[in-house]
């Protein structure tokens, strides 16, 4: 089989992709301004959340937030495949625009909120059911913004909590505590397409919603 041309779109998992040098890209680029925290392509760890929730699919209309969403991959999938809501939040602004270009190229709908994650206010996360984010935990400065916004989500009501990774010792360190806090979960994955990758799901349900044989608490 040969190889697609570096700028040919690819269809990964039933969704169109641009990839970095495909000329809408590079056309959007030099007029909206390239993203500046490493918004610059499509990260592996989106795949880790998509496997797991075909494994354990959201109900339909779940309200589903991508924290660090960068061009919306993740999102647009959920949108797609379990007819969720989605909210793409990103504190660089200058990635909606590819985001826009892929939703647009795959017909789905993504609201979107420029945000750091400790910014996100309690209103907004209370009308959340699951947040989810791939690779993005990738420095130390990360840790902490993070763990208030786990902490604020949790206390908001957010049912679910999902974060991907390759296993980055910032993101260890963040899901050691959220093990020791709050009953998260450390599991390891891999995908094979499109190609082989190896990471973790940091998975957080809220302790305040555990499930009994009487229904949520």
């Amino acid at each position: 089989m040969s190889k697609l041309p570096s700028a040919s779109i690819q269809n990964i998992r039933g969704l169109d992709i641009y990839p970095p040098k495909h000329p809408r890209i590079q056309k959007m680029l030099a007029k909206a301004g390239a993203p500046e925290i490493h918004g610059d392509k499509v990260w592996f760890s989106s795949y880790f959340i998509m496997d797991y929730l075909d494994a354990n699919p959201p109900a339909p209309k779940t309200r589903i937030m991508e924290i660090g969403c960068g061009w919306g991959l993740l999102s647009m999938y959920c949108t797609k495949n379990f007819h969720a809501r989605t909210l793409g939040v990103d504190a660089d602004k200058n990635v909606f625009p590819l985001l826009e270009l892929h939703a647009e190229r795959n017909k789905v709908k993504v609201k979107t909120k420029a945000s750091r994650f400790e910014n996100l206010k309690p209103a907004l996360l209370a009308k959340q059911d699951m947040i989810v984010g791939g690779d993005i935990c990738f420095w130390d400065e990360l840790v902490e913004p993070l763990h208030t916004l786990i902490a604020n989500a949790l206390d908001a009501g957010v049912k679910r909590i999902i974060i991907a990774d390759p296993g980055r010792p910032p993101f260890l360190k963040l899901a050691r505590r959220c093990r020791r806090l709050y009953k998260g979960k450390l599991k390891s994955v891999r995908i094979t397409k499109p190609r082989k990758h190896e990471g973790y799901l940091l998975i957080i349900d809220n302790p305040a919603l555990v499930l009994t044989a009487d229904g949520p608490t």
